[in-house]
């Protein structure tokens, strides 16, 4: 007598299941595979060039960012630590609305990004992208943690969280000054985080200063909504998987920095509307990060990670063993 309820409940927990699941698919094929003609409209400014800042953005994917936003119209400032090559980036955007930034993200004060700041204060910025970031240590790039020093710990720090975090604090007024603000325009803060947030070995402080990245946007994006001065600023964390760049020469199969730049320029929108506070804007990431995040146990996340750093970190060992 007992078994009729108990079957009824396990049909209805099945049956919701069912449907999450039949949700969780439709949101992702509308997602990635619908994408407006015309991205980032909000972000435009009323009667002036819009401009977006972006960081790391002399290669890989920062200048990808860079050239569909231009392609969308936008004017970029283009942050970057080695002149010649931020000289030969912006070049190659073919705009005249681009200009330079040279600032090194891992030495630079807060004196020095308050000047920065105020040396494009005549310009009308809508978008800020932080994407700079990486792995700051000599080769091999892939180690243990007890083999760094205390300057190499700081380094990750430096280069991939505290600068993200004062640039932003002090681009917030920028962002949210409703002084020549129309109404309906809106800001946008993009975060680069990473798949390496889900804990990745060989790379202890790199997953953990990009799981800072995602945890920052996260509660960042939260914070500003519920105030109506900075309620019209959208942020979001853009979390990659493998990325074909001028960093990550080992990522064969991958996109290439322009296929993913287009994707998170054409995947804003999508997300915004739909109230995300991250995205994966590259559709096997999505699948990939959905995976290890919901439906993989433990330790098969732990066996996929390890196993797959591993095979890069032995072909880093076999070109360092070369060098020798």
């Amino acid at each position: 007598m007992a078994a009729g309820p108990l079957i009824t409940g396990l049909a209805g927990i099945g049956a919701l299941v069912t449907l999450r699941v039949l949700y969780w698919a439709g949101q992702f094929l509308l997602y990635h595979f619908w994408r407006p003609s015309r991205p980032l409209i909000a972000y435009k400014r009323a009667g002036a060039d819009s401009y977006a800042l972006i960081t790391g953005a002399s290669a890989g994917i920062g200048l990808a960012i860079a050239r569909a936003l231009v392609r969308q119209g936008f004017g970029v400032i283009l942050l970057g630590h080695l002149p010649d090559e931020l000289a030969a980036a912006a070049k190659s955007l073919n705009s005249p609305k681009v200009r330079t930034l040279v600032l090194c993200a891992r030495t630079a004060t807060p004196r020095q990004i308050e000047e920065a700041v105020k040396s494009i204060s005549d310009l009308k910025i809508s978008i800020l992208v932080n994407n700079v970031g990486g792995i700051p240590l000599a080769d091999p790039p892939m180690r243990c943690l007890s083999t760094f020093t205390t300057a190499e710990v700081d380094a990750h720090v430096d280069l991939n969280a505290r600068f993200m975090a004062r640039l932003t604090n002090a681009m917030l007024p920028v962002l949210s000054s409703t002084s020549k603000r129309q109404k309906g325009e809106r800001s946008l803060i993009l975060n680069l985080s990473s798949a390496g947030r889900v804990g990745v070995p060989w790379l202890v402080m790199y997953s953990a200063t990009k799981a800072f990245n995602y945890s920052f946007t996260t509660a960042l994006a939260r914070e500003l909504e519920d105030d109506p001065a900075t309620a019209h600023i959208d942020c979001l964390a853009v979390v990659p998987g493998e990325v074909q760049s001028q960093a990550n020469v080992m990522a064969e199969g991958a996109p290439t920095c322009e296929v993913f730049g287009d994707a998170v320029v054409g995947g804003v929108d999508g997300a915004v509307s739909r109230k995300w506070r991250h995205i994966s804007p590259y559709w096997s990431h999505d699948l990939q990060l959905a995976l290890a995040d919901y439906v993989l146990p433990e330790r098969a996340v732990t066996h996929f990670a390890r196993e797959e750093l591993r095979l890069k970190k032995n072909r880093w060992d076999v070109i360092m063993a070369k060098r020798r």
